[in-house]
């Protein structure tokens, strides 16, 4: 009796507390493939007893086992590729067995029709334990790679059982001509290491889908889905050096949402809450993927536009405060009509995103004075002010919160 599955018995029974573990972070799949694990473990069990002659008959439930647990890795990769339909398995599983049957009823299991089948199914358990293992989540985000893996995984499962019924284990070491000892040592492998490597490879999957969504909450602020401001900035930053960089047009947009302590204290800071989620969700659709979107503090929050020159960021500013006054929100008991102030700003050469930041800064606080919901650009305000005087101009506005002081605080800045 070969005591080589032995090593992938204990691998398996190493990674299924790993696996069952992904349950606790709701991992889509995970208790598929922890069955899976665990019923692959059994089944190599079995087959390495049924070769005592008194446990023979153990070989039969070892195979059926086997299939139950390529079976569950089958569900467990629908589950965690959030895929509609079973039919690419059904069909692959369907096509696989048939070809299978017809290569064994004709040719029997050595002749090149089997051989071709084996073969076919060895590359495609490489191709799956490939994707997910190395490539991993930038594979599967095509869903076409997705259904591929899956097809995949049913041709390499019924392989493996064609593979495991003639116990390849046994004569890997076998003499021979080089071809034949490769051809046994490539069956051999599959049968010891594929389910293992897979299991492997479906933990650092899902390791990777769970940092993945940290980093997505971290990156989002949870009231209003928008990036949060440190997300939001280190991205803001990349863009404007990479436009800079190539000599393309770059601005910011600045809103803040107009009355906001007012709705508050009127409506309650629930309603404030809900006030800054419809605000947020009525820009990012107004937005449509135009520009990178997030929030800076309270109620303000900012764009950044790639490609896009001044004046291009000014329509696109009238558009969002038009679409943000002409959709107040309405889950409150009665509309509450929202308005916002922006301000407009470019990107010059040597510019750094907080440059732009503080001129967007000064030119939202020319939109306060002037009677807010409106834009004003930067460029058109202030042309020849400095970084230095237009931020504390702006720390002035905000100390004061009057901005009845706006065209004083221009003249001495000017």
């Amino acid at each position: 009796m070969s005591f080589l599955p032995a090593l992938s018995i204990i691998s398996l029974l190493v990674m299924l507390p790993v696996l069952l573990s992904l349950r606790k972070a709701a991992t889509p799949g995970a208790e598929a493939f922890a069955s899976g694990c665990a019923a692959t473990a059994v089944a190599m069990t079995l087959v390495m007893l049924s070769e005592i002659p008194s446990l023979r008959p153990l070989v039969l439930v070892g195979y059926a086992l086997l299939g139950v647990a390529c079976l569950s890795v089958l569900s467990g990769f629908k589950a965690f590729f959030e895929l509609p339909t079973w039919w690419p398995a059904v069909l692959a599983l369907g096509a696989t067995l048939f070809a299978t049957l017809l290569a064994l009823s004709t040719g029997g299991p050595d002749s090149a029709a089997a051989r071709a089948l084996i073969a076919l199914g060895i590359a495609a358990a490489a191709f799956v334990i490939l994707s997910i293992s190395t490539l991993r989540l930038r594979t599967v985000s095509d869903p076409m790679a997705r259904r591929a893996i899956v097809v995949g995984a049913a041709i390499a499962g019924v392989t493996l059982l064609h593979i495991a019924a003639h116990s390849p284990a046994a004569t890997v070491n076998q003499a021979g001509p080089a071809a034949d000892v490769a051809w046994n040592f490539a069956q051999a492998a599959t049968w010891l290491l594929y389910m293992p490597i897979l299991f492997l490879g479906v933990i650092l999957m899902a390791h990777d889908r769970v940092i993945a969504e940290l980093k997505t909450t971290i990156a989002r602020d949870e009231l209003t889905g928008a990036l949060s401001r440190r997300a939001f900035i280190d991205l803001g930053e990349r863009v404007f050096a990479a436009c800079v960089a190539h000599n393309r047009p770059a601005a910011f947009l600045l809103l803040d949402l107009d009355y906001f302590k007012q709705i508050n204290d009127r409506y309650g800071h629930a309603a404030g809450d809900a006030a800054l989620g419809h605000f947020a969700s009525t820009v990012s659709a107004c937005l449509a993927g135009r520009g990178t979107f997030g929030r800076i503090g309270g109620e303000e929050f900012g764009v950044v536009l790639s490609n896009h020159t001044e004046g291009e960021a000014f329509l696109l500013a009238e558009e969002i405060g038009r679409t943000v006054r002409e959709t107040p929100v309405g889950r409150l008991g009665q509309p509450i009509r929202l308005t916002v102030s922006i301000g407009v700003a470019s990107a010059s050469a040597g510019d750094t995103m907080t440059d732009v930041m503080v001129r967007a800064d000064m030119a939202l606080y020319a939109s306060k004075a002037d009677g807010r919901d409106r834009c004003t650009i930067a460029g058109r305000l202030l042309p020849d002010a400095s970084t230095r005087a237009l931020a504390a101009a702006a720390a002035q506005l905000r100390a004061a919160d009057d901005f009845s002081l706006m065209p004083q605080l221009l003249r001495d800045t000017g």
